[in-house]
């Protein structure tokens, strides 16, 4: 259980989590699909489908694990049904089958065949820190952040938070970093990014795997292009993408902090979520003042 991507929302000033979260979540837990529903989204147990536990806690950090079932028909099957039964009406009436009457024939359908569609699930991870005062989510999409969000606010009646961001552009700030061959504080280049120029149909150069001070990528700077995705690594302890809406993607701990971790023998899976959030957690309370700090900094629009 380690994060894999980062969506930060700040969460406003006054908010204050229930006393009686047990009971909050329990009343949005994940239920199956039933036989004539298309999707379930519900909060599940982070130590397994055995447990009834819907959250975990170490300190002032809490642990939230999501599950969504969705039945899958394929586009293609449905259609081609639901064509095979219109020429059959039309034949037979002698008339064209258009409008509602179509639409009704298709909801009808799709609802014929979701006992026998396949099913689907998918975790989305989560985590509410109230002395950080965030919410991070664990999500490659915003739209899966957003789902997810929208399950915490409908069990705790209330959610105010937005997505952190910078006042000024992020791309500013990679660019002038990249440019000055400097990152502010305990943070330096990883081996990946993105280029881009201004113009909207402009030029996008992307590079992994590469040296990002080298004369060759500087000179893509001279030239206009500003960064717009950016691979860095903090403290020699996590590597990690930071993109221009100031999603964090491909966020690995190195073999430094993995070294520094106690190795658990023949522990339980219990033990092991415990371990990785105790983990995950500590470096993000030590990290997110750092990332606020860095994208704080004055810049200046050249």
């Amino acid at each position: 259980m380690w994060f894999r991507n980062l969506r930060i929302y700040t969460l406003a000033d006054d908010f204050e989590l229930t006393t009686d979260l047990d009971q909050a979540l329990a009343e949005h837990s994940f239920t199956p699909c039933g036989r004539s529903e298309l999707a379930s989204f519900g909060w599940s147990s982070p130590f397994g489908p055995r447990s009834e536990v819907l959250f975990h806690k170490i300190g002032d950090s809490y642990l939230f694990c999501a599950r969504k079932e969705e039945k899958v028909l394929p586009s293609s099957v449905v259609n081609a049904q639901l064509e095979e039964q219109i020429e059959a009406v039309e034949a037979e009436q002698g008339r064209r089958v258009v409008g509602k009457e179509k639409q009704t024939m298709k909801e009808d359908l799709v609802h014929r065949l979701l006992p026998q569609a396949f099913t689907r699930f998918k975790l989305t991870w989560g985590m509410l820190d109230t002395q950080l005062g965030i919410v991070v989510v664990d999500a490659s999409a915003s739209n899966q952040a957003e789902d997810f969000l929208g399950l915490l606010r409908s069990s705790l009646g209330s959610l105010p938070v937005k997505p952190w961001f910078s006042d000024n552009p992020t791309e500013l700030y990679f660019t002038k970093w990249l440019k000055n061959s400097e990152i502010p504080g305990d943070f330096d280049f990883g081996d990946e990014a993105e280029l881009r120029d201004n113009d909207q149909d402009g030029g996008i150069l992307r590079c992994k795997n590469h040296e990002l001070t080298t004369p060759e990528i500087l000179a893509h700077l001279e030239h206009g292009k500003q960064l717009t995705k950016l691979g860095i690594t903090w403290a020699d302890r996590i590597t990690m993408v930071i993109e221009q809406d100031m999603a964090i993607k491909r966020f690995k701990a190195t073999d430094v902090l993995l070294d520094d971790q106690d190795k658990l023998v023949d522990a339980t899976a219990e033990e092991k979520i415990d371990a990785d959030f105790a983990l995950l957690s500590g470096e993000i309370r030590e990290l997110y003042p750092q990332l606020v700090s860095l994208f704080n900094d004055e810049i200046s629009v050249d």
